[in-house]
């Protein structure tokens, strides 16, 4: 069983991530404090961290140094959380080089857990450029309820067509979501 460490600012969010982590089958230990995060990690490093780009007492980019430094950044991986996708914590992650950035506004609790699993090794992700087939991309786009467009609305970059094995429904179905690269908004989903 994977082990999850989830460092969100909100005791209310640490809780629903917990329940949304337990149900995909991680252990999963839960903070507020990043200095309890490095406690944690350095007690029994988790798989991955997700943690707060503005944690108290330590934010997301100060756990990635200092895991770097004591060298356990390999074993605990960790994903900047982001409530509102601030781009200053996009690049930041980016330049800090994160396992993933993902924002809590556009992604749920649960699409995260399965996003964790991927990361591992356990979820699958295909991902297709919609712009590399236009016309295939625009039906696609219609059929996911997005209006035809392969662009996107909020940045107008092209947008990619995420399949994520559903586990939990068996290994035929999937979840289709149409995701910015770019900005990592996401338009639509279907099973």
């Amino acid at each position: 069983m994977k082990k999850v460490l989830i460092a969100l600012s909100s005791n209310f969010s640490n809780e629903i991530f917990q329940e949304n982590f337990l149900k995909e089958g991680f252990q999963v230990a839960t903070t507020s404090s990043g200095e309890e995060a490095i406690e944690i990690i350095k007690k029994d490093p988790p798989d991955m961290v997700i943690a707060d780009a503005n944690l108290s007492g330590m934010t997301a980019f100060q756990i990635i140094d200092t895991l770097r430094d004591e060298d356990l950044i390999k074993k605990s991986p960790v994903i900047v959380y982001s409530r509102t996708g601030s781009e200053v914590h996009r690049e930041k992650a980016m330049d800090y080089e994160a396992k993933d950035f993902i924002v809590g506004l556009s992604d749920s609790p649960r699409d995260i857990a399965l996003k964790v699993k991927s990361h591992l090794g356990e979820q699958k992700v295909y991902i297709f450029d919609l712009s590399l087939n236009e016309k295939m991309g625009k039906e696609i786009s219609l059929d996911l309820g997005y209006g035809g467009g392969v662009k996107c609305s909020e940045c107008g970059a092209p947008l990619s067509l995420h399949l994520l094995r559903n586990l939990n429904l068996g290994k035929d179905t999937f979840k289709a979501s149409l995701v910015c690269p770019k900005c990592s908004f996401r338009h639509g989903a279907k099973k």
